[in-house]
């Protein structure tokens, strides 16, 4: 019984044991729950007070936002329109300098590094046989310019009498369309010096003629009054013999001085006295012009006392006149046979053929010793320049930077012995997207900076706009070729950033972008306006302008403004980048948020950066 009842009564106790334990439990359980519930009640109030502070905080910093107006004064500034671009320094000109001989380098006096001029001899190669080839082509050539010269001088002399046997012939046909011998002057035949049948040639004395209806006197003046002044003067003649006094004209003063008896110089004049009859070759006479009065008597001669020439060649087929007759200038003489003055043009004509071919032979030999001194020089040309090619001279003036060939080294046309850079100006390229690069033109103003050299200002100028574009991503650019002649600290490899001034206004009028509305329009300060318009406050009448050039924040006003005037500027929301970000899943949400909206501004940092336990915000906000 007792070990029974011992038993029961453990096992009593055990049950009643854990009714208690389980009260327990249940009870810390519920307990638990109490407080979790408790927690997160408390957690939501602090989310819900937070929330209503940041509404409230937010609304504040809107209203005072909406409070709060922006205006700016019209002031003078420049205003610029520039393209941007980044490109690399590289020198004016590279220059790989090469040669076309081959020998040993027996000369190179310069290093790495040393500024050469511009055909200053870097290498010297040596030659063996050029000179003695040399020699060779200038005796060639020496030879062959004394064959032309001695060409030239027989073509001039062929040339001479080919014009003159064109000139006889020429002269000849004109005289023979007229078969007279006639007579040059005007007189009395007293003697024919050939008969019909004569076969006469160019300067055969035909006749004599004489002519005393006029006489010449000539008498001597003083060579201080004989000047040739007084030819045309009228004198008065005295004659010896009777004293009659005749009047003539004065026709002749000598140029040559003579010296009469007592150291008298004189000169002689001649007068043309009409002859009344009495008039011989003995008579003499004194004259007087004006004033002026001969030095001593002079003595007369016939006015024509002379023989008369043929003035071409032929036959005589008849005489047309006879001795005693008279013959007036230009008179017939005599007339020549027909036939014997065409045998005398056909031998003016054969003279002329036989220099002309003279002439022609001549200008051949002119060309063939031409030919041959162009011969002879070509080929010492050749020899000279090959001795030129063995002192390789700098192809620009620059530095050198790099030296490949030394002193006894072996070269040939494969060899690279030096390279130039041309530092007298530097360039780089920018590259202008496809949209710009009309707004661009040669000659204009490009700002450089370097990013290795901080606060230098560097000036270069648009030289070339390469019409061989690339395109990559749908994107097409043009290069653009930017010098800089000033290099200062400029280096080849330099990194730089250029801006193009495509356009510029000097000292204009201009206000902020922002306060422009509507295109055209800006609103001015002006307490007499007590009602807003729109979003514009207050205190603002609205002015319309013309608007210029604009760089983006400011924007040049070429009418509507004088320059006293403070405009509005349209408010800009300070934006959600200034809040403060919620820890947690909210913070997650409003980077998201700020993400989003920087990106569409192409502005600010990518909303990435969300709150610690959510997930990165604004997958699509755009980097900074």
């Amino acid at each position: 019984m007792s070990l029974f009842k011992k038993k029961d009564t453990k096992t009593t106790g055990t049950a009643k044991s854990e009714a208690v334990n389980g009260r327990k439990s249940r009870q810390k359980s519920k307990k638990k729950s109490i407080i979790r519930f408790l927690i997160i009640l408390i957690i939501l109030m602090l989310l819900v007070g937070l929330g209503y502070k940041k509404l409230v905080l937010d609304k504040t910093k809107k209203v005072s936002s909406e409070n709060t107006v922006t205006t700016a004064k019209v002031e003078t500034r420049d205003i610029e329109n520039t393209l941007t671009s980044s490109g690399t320094i590289q020198p004016l000109n590279t220059y790989d300098v090469k040669t076309l001989v081959e020998g040993e380098v027996i000369s190179a006096d310069f290093e790495e590094g040393d500024e050469v001029k511009k055909g200053q001899v870097l290498y010297q190669v040596t030659t063996d046989t050029l000179d003695k080839k040399i020699d060779q082509g200038k005796t060639s050539v020496s030879r062959a310019e004394k064959n032309y010269d001695k060409a030239v001088d027989n073509y001039n002399k062929a040339k001479d009498n080919y014009a003159d046997a064109l000139k006889d012939y020429n002269e000849a046909a004109a005289k023979y369309k007229d078969l007279n011998l006639t007579s040059s002057v005007s007189g009395v035949i007293t003697q024919l010096m050939v008969k019909e049948g004569d076969n006469v040639q160019k300067g055969s004395q035909l006749a004599k003629i004489y002519d005393n209806s006029y006489m010449l006197l000539n008498v001597y003046f003083s060579a201080s009054d004989a000047t040739s002044s007084i030819v045309g003067k009228s004198a008065a003649v005295e004659l010896s013999d009777s004293a009659d006094t005749l009047t003539g004209t004065v026709t002749k003063v000598s140029s040559l001085e003579e010296t009469l008896s007592g150291n008298r110089i004189v000169k002689k004049v001649t007068i043309k006295v009409k002859n009344p009859g009495g008039i011989t070759t003995a008579s003499k006479a004194t004259a007087s012009i004006g004033s002026l009065s001969s030095s001593e008597e002079g003595t007369f001669t016939a006015l024509t006392d002379t023989v008369i020439t043929a003035e071409k060649a032929g036959e005589i087929a008849k005489l047309s006149v006879e001795e005693g007759d008279k013959v007036i200038e230009g008179g017939s003489i005599a007339v020549l046979d027909k036939d014997s003055v065409s045998d005398q043009l056909d031998s003016y004509n054969k003279a002329v053929e036989n220099a002309k071919d003279s002439m022609d032979n001549a200008s051949d030999s002119i060309e063939t010793s031409k030919e041959s001194i162009e011969d002879a020089e070509s080929s010492l040309d050749e020899v000279i320049d090959t001795k030129t090619d063995y002192s390789i001279t700098a192809p620009s003036a620059g530095k050198i930077i790099r030296k490949d060939a030394l002193e006894g080294d072996t070269i040939n046309n494969q060899s690279s012995l030096c390279t130039i850079y041309d530092l007298s100006a530097v360039t780089f390229e920018m590259y202008v997207d496809e949209l710009d690069v009309k707004s661009v033109a040669v000659g204009q103003e490009v700002k450089v900076t370097a990013d290795a050299l901080e606060n230098t200002e560097i000036s270069g100028i648009v030289t070339n706009i390469s019409l061989e574009s690339t395109t990559n991503g749908g994107v097409t650019q043009y290069p653009v070729t930017v010098r800089i002649d000033k290099v200062g600290e400029l280096l080849p490899g330099m990194n730089v950033t250029g801006e193009i001034v495509v356009a510029k206004s000097e000292g204009v009028l201009a206000i902020p972008a922002d306060a422009l509305v509507r295109g055209d329009m800006v609103y001015v300060k002006d307490d007499s306006v007590k009602e807003a318009n729109g979003n514009v406050p207050a205190g603002f009448k609205a002015v319309q302008v013309e608007t210029g050039l604009t760089d983006g924040n400011y924007i040049e006003i070429k009418s509507g403004l004088t320059g006293d005037e403070e405009v509005y500027v349209k408010r800009i929301s300070s934006g959600t980048n200034q809040q403060n970000m919620m820890p947690g899943m909210f913070g997650g949400m409003e980077g998201g948020q700020r993400g989003n909206w920087q990106g569409s501004t192409g502005s600010g940092r990518s909303g990435s950066f969300g709150g610690s336990g959510a997930p990165a915000g604004g997958s699509f906000g755009g980097g900074k």
